[in-house]
């Protein structure tokens, strides 16, 4: 088994069935090199729904719990965050919560609000916080790092950038994935936000494993 990189390259994200948890680092690591957050220095991590009660300090859980999470770039406090979020279903849990893709391409940024994207300070980071910016130019385009739990504007120019991409977040297209077991997903991180649905029952039995490719936390 083995990721469609065209697939990734062309769509911002990757989906497989069939994938069997003991080939899961095989079947990703030709896509960079393997990261850990120090909060949970763990290259494969679970990841469930859980009360803010049991959840680690400064975690989307220990704000939201087993409601929905708002749309967000993983790793967001890091130097640089991680190049790729691979998601595999272990259990979809029984209140069939999807999870939410947006493409930042959908958000048509005219040039001139690019160059803000690229120019307004933020801050990030809560234990160790430094200045960056929402956006960077590349190759491809634009990278973008957005999670507003993790970041606060720093100036006035970054205030409005941040309600301008709050409303193109709000109406822009999202696209819905539905769990299954050994399924997987891959993530480009710096081009897709991503949010967890809402449940309609108590899930507490959805498990997915969370593997961080690429990136830099120092």
């Amino acid at each position: 088994m083995s990721i469609d990189v065209t697939q990734l390259e062309s769509n911002g994200f990757a989906w497989a069935r069939g994938v069997h948890e003991t080939d899961l680092l095989e079947t990703v690591q030709h896509l960079g090199n393997v990261r850990v957050d120090p909060r949970s220095p763990i290259s494969v991590r679970d990841i469930r729904p859980q009360p803010p009660s049991s959840a680690k300090e400064n975690t989307l859980s220990s704000r939201y719990g087993t409601n929905a999470f708002p749309f967000h770039t993983d790793s967001a406090h890091w130097d640089q965050p991680a190049r790729y979020l691979v998601l595999f279903c272990v259990d979809p849990g029984e209140g069939e919560r999807a999870t939410l893709l947006q493409d930042s391409r959908a958000w048509q940024l005219r040039d001139d609000e690019i160059e803000l994207a690229c120019r307004a300070l933020w801050r990030t980071g809560h234990v160790r916080p430094r200045l960056c910016t929402l956006a960077e130019r590349s190759a491809e385009g634009m990278e973008v790092r957005y999670d507003n739990d993790c970041m606060r504007p720093m100036t006035r120019e970054a205030w409005e950038l941040g309600a301008l991409v709050e409303e193109r977040i709000n109406r822009s297209e999202k696209t819905h994935v539905s769990w299954e077991p050994e399924c997987l997903l891959v993530i480009d991180n710096r081009r897709m936000i991503h949010a967890r649905g809402t449940s309609k029952r108590p899930d507490a039995n959805r498990v997915l494993k969370r593997i961080l490719i690429g990136g830099r936390m120092t």
